[in-house]
């Protein structure tokens, strides 16, 4: 052991001359250097403590310390070292060890000495714990660990990849820098995967560009390697030595077909791409039945993006009171909101005129007078999405409110051009302008618009200042935002057809109906296809849907309430991700047995 140790202060610079001043104490000198933070002077100290005694561990600890704050990380890494090989069951050490490690990108030792620390039951479990899930954030590109040389490999590693990268929902500059872009939606699908591996405790990862990557296996410790990939067709990037399982969103009752491509580009006929996956998981029955009737043969099979985060804890008691109104409103003070107003001979002036009336969502609130709350209906919505049918919407709502002068409608809108063109002009020309269809004005103080930023945690607040959501979709993959308005108590007033079908009943929502059709030219040109239907909606239903919506009695409310959040626990909670994981776990597995 002394060998060893001799060994590591050579490693840490030991032995040099010394110039401590005579009669002077060098630990103080070391204590003074460091409350100073002069990390040099606490080194140089610190150094000469250990040269006099180096069985000293707790001096060594000290020298790793002050070698870590100077920026000398291998040096620090000898010290730390050198203390352990004295003191080989010190939890502490291990920490310190684990930390640095950290600090110097080598995950794999990182990650072997926080479970040591642990083993050895040091006191901070918790943050141990906390530590070691963070690992599990670490990005591929940052760090890989090194596969062993000798095959000898175990356990399941899961890699995650999406074309926008991973969404900081607390940062509203990296929410907006992708919001309202095409596809941007895999991000936020992702993220629910994310949330479910962390739950289950499995080693994952994020990459970026894995089409870069050779052979994962030369860089995997795993015996089995798991892609979950989350793109469209035309965008779909492998990784290679994994098995690819691509995540799949998909709205109508076929994909494009090959006599629809208008390129030669090689990624573009969308069954040839899916069929490059191992597998195909999509959120709703419908999609994979478009899927399979598309020609796909790779296996296609419904797997729900889980939604295990940003939950209420408890299903609603009706419907909130002023005070509750007013403290949600204010934590969304400094997001504007302007009146629709929508006159397309004179549309400029209207832009005008609704910019000048901006206002805060406690103000638009306040402007119901009556003993009670108004009801609130919410709608998340991108602009450029030609399949929300918010014309019929906002014909019906206009209409709704010469019955119900109270009744307010919010119009959370999503655009990459924020800021760059009045919100009511991007609602004329790409929500309500059709060809062969005058558009008609939509003048009204009751419905409210913003196309601002939110976080996460003022969306959470947002679905809590509403009552119900509303959706008139023609079609969708998933709909998250309904989901998760769901997943807040509100009751949705909507379509159900496509993925809401699934999860849209009249046991938990107020249902619209619609009626299945084929594409409108509208439809057909924004989307290069043809002979497809879509689900449609009539303005007399919707409002009829409005009209039963607020209707409800409060204890119907708050069964509604309650069942639709008891549906998203049910429906896209960790339990049908697990089943399928497990599913091509144990058959990856086996063939690894097999094949050994």
């Amino acid at each position: 052991m002394a060998k060893t140790v001799n060994q590591a202060l050579a490693a840490i610079g030991a032995g040099s001359r010394d110039i401590t001043p005579a009669g002077l104490n060098v630990r103080q000198l070391a204590s003074r250097s460091r409350a100073a933070r002069n990390w040099a002077g606490d080194v140089y100290y610190r150094r000469r403590i250990v040269e006099r005694d180096p069985s000293n561990a707790a001096a060594l600890v000290q020298l790793g310390h002050a070698l870590k704050e100077a920026g000398f990380h291998a040096r620090a890494k000898g010290a730390y070292e050198a203390a352990l090989a004295l003191t080989p069951d010190d939890s502490d050490i291990h920490l310190q060890l684990a930390h640095l490690s950290k600090i110097s990108a080598d995950m794999t030792a990182a990650r072997g000495h926080f479970h040591e620390a642990r083993r050895l039951g040091h006191p901070d479990g918790p943050g141990i714990d906390f530590e070691l899930s963070l690992l599990d954030r670490i990005d591929n590109h940052v760090v890989f660990a090194e596969a062993p040389r000798d095959d000898r490999r175990e356990g399941v590693m899961i890699y995650l990849s999406v074309p926008g990268g991973r969404i900081s929902e607390t940062d509203r500059s990296a929410v907006g820098s992708g919001l309202g872009v095409a596809d941007y939606s895999y991000s936020f699908a992702m993220r629910g995967f994310l949330q479910a591996l962390e739950e289950l405790e499995l080693d994952h990862m994020v990459i970026e560009h894995p089409e870069y990557i050779s052979d994962i296996r030369e860089r995997s410790s795993a015996a089995v390697n798991i892609h979950l990939c989350f793109y469209p067709p035309e965008r779909l990037r492998l990784l290679k030595g994994a098995y690819n399982i691509n995540c799949f969103a998909w709205e109508f009752d076929r994909l494009r077909a090959p006599t629809e491509l208008l390129t030669y580009h090689a990624f573009a006929d969308q069954a040839t791409m899916l069929n490059r996956a191992d597998e195909v998981w999509a959120p709703a029955q419908s999609a994979v039945d478009a899927i399979v009737a598309s020609g796909v043969t790779a296996p296609v099979r419904m797997v729900t993006a889980p939604i295990i985060e940003n939950l209420a804890r408890r299903p609603r008691k009706g419907r909130g009171d002023w005070r509750q109104l007013d403290r949600l409103a204010a934590s969304l003070k400094d997001v504007s909101w302007q009146p629709l107003a929508i006159v397309p001979r004179i549309q400029p002036s209207m832009n005008n005129a609704s910019a000048a009336r901006r206002s805060n969502l406690r103000t638009v609130l306040r402007n119901s007078e009556g003993e009670t709350p108004p009801p609130v209906f919410l709608t998340v919505f991108n602009v450029h999405d030609f399949r929300k049918q918010l014309r019929p919407m906002l014909e019906a709502f206009v209409q709704f409110t010469h019955d119900r002068p109270d009744a307010i409608l919010l119009l959370k809108m999503s655009t990459p051009f924020r800021g760059k063109a009045p919100v009511n002009s991007q609602l004329l020309g790409e929500q309500i302008t059709n060809p062969g269809r005058l558009a008609p004005p939509l003048v009204s103080d009751r419905v409210w618009i913003t196309d601002q930023i939110l976080t996460r945690d003022e969306m959470n607040n947002l679905y809590d200042v509403a009552d119900f959501y509303l959706c008139t979709s023609q079609g969708e993959g998933q709909n998250l935002p309904l989901i998760e308005a769901m997943g807040r108590g509100l009751v949705p007033v909507s379509v159900d057809n496509t993925a809401m079908g699934g999860y849209v009943s009249e046991t938990d929502a107020v249902v619209i109906p619609s009626t299945e059709g084929p594409f409108d030219p509208r439809l057909a040109g924004r989307y290069g296809m043809y002979g497809v239907n879509t689900f449609y909606v009539d303005e007399h239903d919707v409002r009829a849907g409005l009209k039963r919506a607020v209707e409800l009695s409060d204890e119907e409310f708050t069964r509604r309430s309650s069942e639709a959040l008891s549906t998203v626990h049910d429906v896209f909670g960790v339990g049908p991700f697990k089943i399928a994981l497990d599913e091509v776990i144990t058959r990856l597995s086996s063939a690894q047995t097999e094949a050994g």
